[in-house]
């Protein structure tokens, strides 16, 4: 019995001195679209952070960057995509694959309570058309240069609240996509008990349409989390919104795996994911 108190307190400790320089988080996304012309809708996200100290283990494992205020670059892959149904018309069977790469990276900081965001990216859409007639397939292919990018500053005014606004924005070479928004954020994570914690978030993007997002996450402990997000957003004809359940588990201090699943508009979506610390 000795022997195994030793051994639980020596993992504890273990667990709680465990500090990290690097994350790597991987995801995909499967979005099940309630229509005759989607076919398959998927997408694959990578993203890397480096930090410029070790962060140390304060309180849940999935909030200890944000709750040591570890200031960080990061990059960004994303690939998306979308192929719709075979569709007859009079001409032939036409089919539909669209495509998009994006990468991206910025700089996370903080300075005090200040705290700074800044960021850019770049990618490709490519839409390829394809027309199957009695001679012979016809295809057209189309595409698109895409820009991204972000500045956001914010202020902390009590420990573990986080205000944030600034401005993201969407450059394309068809101008008539071109998206440039205000963002407003908020991220508070509050002790309620002995290891257990809520994550707060809020977040908006005000333009030509907006968004509107809020979530929730309960830490049972440190290592397991459960929460819901709730997100409407106006296409400027009509809203669309979503419900999410969320949650992820730390196998260990540095391997966690994740799932969500969304339910909306005609849409289903489904999200797998994991993170390695090192």
């Amino acid at each position: 019995m000795k022997l195994s108190f030793l051994t639980f307190g020596l993992l504890a400790v273990s667990a709680s001195s465990f500090a990290y320089n690097g994350q790597i988080d991987a995801g995909f996304t499967n979005f099940d679209h309630d229509s005759d012309i989607i076919d398959s809708n998927g997408q694959v996200n990578l993203h890397g952070t480096y930090y410029f100290n070790p962060v140390a283990i304060k309180g849940p494992l999935n909030e200890a960057a944000f709750l040591g205020h570890n200031s960080n670059v990061y990059a960004d892959y994303n690939y998306n995509y979308a192929d719709r149904k075979d569709i007859s018309i009079p001409a032939g069977t036409v089919s539909r694959d669209v495509t998009s790469h994006h990468f991206s990276g910025g700089i996370e900081y903080y300075v005090e309570k200040f705290y700074l965001n800044a960021g850019f990216g770049f990618g490709q859409l490519e839409i390829e058309d394809k027309l199957a007639t009695p001679i012979g397939t016809l295809s057209n292919t189309e595409k698109e240069d895409t820009y991204t990018y972000r500045a956001v500053a914010g202020y902390m005014p009590i420990s573990n609240l986080l205000l944030a606004a600034g401005t993201v924005g969407y450059q394309s070479s068809n101008e008539d996509h071109d998206d440039n928004r205000l963002l407003l954020k908020a991220k508070y994570v509050a002790p309620i008990g002995a290891g257990q914690h809520l994550n707060l978030e809020a977040d908006a993007l005000l333009g030509n349409n907006d968004n509107l997002a809020i979530a929730a996450d309960y830490y049972f402990n440190p290592a397991f989390s459960a929460g819901l997000a709730y997100e409407i957003a106006d296409n400027g004809q009509e809203d669309t919104d979503y419900f999410t359940l969320r949650t992820k588990y730390f196998i260990q201090s540095n391997l966690a795996i994740g799932a969500s699943a969304g339910f909306g508009d005609d849409m289903t979506v489904l999200n797998i994911n994991g993170t390695f610390r090192f």
